[in-house]
This record gives structure tokens, C-alpha cells and sequence, in this order.
């Protein structure tokens, strides 16, 4: 099951608060699905950020330092951001929480599920005494850790990348647009989903292959295992006692976000599996199941938060032939 973020009482108000003044940050006015997170070999100006920003048809863009940090025992990916700018391109459950961004833009760590961190604690980031403000599903690689760009600063992080949303605009193009600015010093991540022939497989197995196009460098055990943890390959589709539905027991509220129309009929049903397969497959690579080893338990343990489930899923995964 898909697991949602914790609720917003678990983000300590009284901790942001009693520290020092809690910043504004904007209020959410809609989401932004990413499609590139575009790194530099050099620290971006501000004259090449305006003219990113000036690219045909650009939704929505934000500077963000990028970088590794020493969290406590582990090493992690983190990135400092500006909240009212980077909350647009979360997951609906995480961008609606106007107390996590304001523990963000407090200077409080923002962890995912996979970092797990202990909630409501002190922590040395990278020599720097932080404290761990709220947990959450970001759906986006390198975002382990997520702190101001202030506190981004302090920790030695880059003001390199950016993320930004062209939905209009054809990867390849907005490929060239953005490297005539940025030239060769531009490293892209394509995050936007893959596109694929819309049908109908006759069967899961041809299903689950095809859905791990949509995550090149996914195998497509890994979702049959879930399959079949998750409801016998469709044979028990809920509700689960937590509401979650279909043959990839997702939560509605998580579907809202993470749906997608698979089969190319018009519309993103929960109960298909010709829907939900797919997206599951892209919900683990916005999580970073792409990657492999770490990456993909990470993937596996945001879509479920407990280590038996993501153990039970590699294992099932292996015995597939």
C-alpha cells in the first residue's frame, strides 16, 4: 500500500515556534509535475536563472543547491530550497502541509521515509546542529534531506540546479533551449514520465514488463512482487483497512496525485490495473528505484514504510525467473 504523509499535526508547530519566528511561505496555489532537474557544472547566475525562466511555454522553475551531507551515521543526498518555490513539485499530500514548509523555511530538516530520520529530534547535518522538523514522500531524486537555501549554504550545498516544468514543450527541445543557455555544463535528469504505445497486455506478466518501460532501469519483478503482495496480481483489490484500492493498493489521496491513464481510454481508473500498474512504476522512479541497490529499497520502503514489506518485495522479486 501506498503509504500518505504523516499527518500535519506531526509536523511540531510548537518547535518551529518557540526557536524563532515562523517565515511566511505562500500559499499553495496548484501543483507542478516536474519534468527536468537540470544541474550545472558551475554555480548558476542570476542572468542564466531569468533566462531559463524565459524559455517558450515554461509552467514553473526553482534554483535549487544541491549536494551530499553527513546526517548523523549516514550519508545522504540533500537539497536546500526555497519552500513557497520547491513545494509546487511534491506529492499533493507533502505540498499541502503549510507546516512542514514552514519548519523548512524555519531552518528545521525536512526528511523523506527512506532517510528515516527520528521526527521532532536534534541531529548533526554536516557539522551543524539541525533539528528534524517533518517526514514526507518528495518524489524526487536527491531529496533525502531537504533544508532551507539559508541553511543550504551553511552546509556547503550548490546553487546549481534547477527544477522546472514545460509540459508544452517536447523534452528534446527544451533539451536545446536550455543548453543554448546553460551550454555544456548542463547534466539533465529527465523526470517527466516516458512515453509509451498505449494497450491493453493480455496478461500481468506482459503488463508488469511493459509498465517497467516507464522506469528505465526498473525490472519488472519488482512490480509483479508488488503485485502480489499487494493483491495476488488483482485477485483482492480492497478497500485495505486504510481505504487503499485496486491491484496496486494505492490511497485515493495518493492517486489523485500519482494516477495516470495507462491504457489511453481517457481516464486514470484506480481499479485497472491497466492504470495502476503504470503508475506504479513511476511513482517508484520518482522515488529513485531507477538508481538500484539503496535507490531501490528506498523506492520500495516510500511506497510501504516498513522494512518486512521491502525485504518480502526483494525477496519475491528474486524468485521470479
Amino acid at each position: 500500500m501506498v503509504m500518505e504523509m504523516l499527518p500535519p499535526q506531526s509536523v511540531s508547530e510548537q518547535t518551529v515556534s518557540r526557536s524563532r519566528p515562523v517565515p511566511a511561505v505562500a500559499k499553495l496555489a496548484g501543483l507542478l509535475t516536474p519534468d527536468l532537474l537540470v544541474t550545472s557544472r558551475a554555480p548558476l547566475t542570476a542572468e542564466q536563472v531569468t533566462a531559463l525562466n524565459g524559455i517558450k511555454a515554461m509552467k514553473g522553475l526553482t534554483v535549487v543547491s544541491t549536494g551530499t551531507a553527513q546526517v548523523g551515521a549516514q550519508r545522504l543526498a540533500a537539497m536546500g530550497v526555497d519552500a513557497s518555490g520547491f513545494r509546487p513539485f511534491t506529492p499533493r499530500e507533502t505540498a499541502s502541509s503549510d507546516a512542514l514548509w514552514r519548519a523548512v523555511a524555519a531552518g528545521e530538516v525536512a526528511s523523506s521515509y527512506a532517510a528515516r530520520l527520528p521526527l521532532s529530534t536534534d541531529i548533526d547535518v554536516n557539522g551543524v546542529p539541525l533539528r528534524v522538523g517533518a517526514l514526507a514522500s518528495f518524489g524526487l531524486p536527491g531529496a533525502n534531506v531537504v533544508v532551507s537555501r539559508t541553511v543550504g549554504e551553511q552546509l556547503g550545498l550548490r546553487t546549481d540546479s534547477v527544477l522546472l516544468t514545460a509540459p508544452d514543450r517536447l523534452i528534446k527541445t527544451l533539451k536545446r533551449d536550455i543548453k543554448k543557455i546553460l551550454g555544456d555544463d548542463a547534466v539533465f535528469q529527465v523526470l517527466r514520465p516516458v512515453d509509451i504505445t498505449y494497450r491493453r497486455p493480455a496478461t500481468y506478466e506482459e503488463l508488469y514488463r511493459l509498465s517497467a518501460q516507464y522506469c528505465p532501469g526498473l525490472s519488472w519483478k519488482v512490480l509483479a512482487a508488488i503485485g502480489q503482495v499487494e493483491s495476488g496480481h488483482g485477485r483482492n483489490v480492497g478497500p485495505s483497512t486504510a481505504g487503499a484500492l485496486g491491484p496496486m493498493q494505492f490511497l485515493p489521496t495518493t492517486w489523485a496525485e500519482a494516477g495516470v491513464d495507462g491504457d489511453g481510454d481517457g481516464t486514470a481508473d484506480i481499479m485497472s490495473p491497466y492504470d495502476a500498474v503504470p503508475a506504479a512504476a513511476l511513482y517508484l522512479c520518482r522515488n529513485g528505484a531507477a538508481a538500484g541497490g539503496q535507490g531501490l529499497y528506498n523506492a520500495i520502503f516510500s511506497y510501504n514504510h516498513a522494512d518486512w514489506y521491502v525485504k518480502k518485495v526483494l525477496d519475491l522479486a528474486a524468485r521470479y525467473g
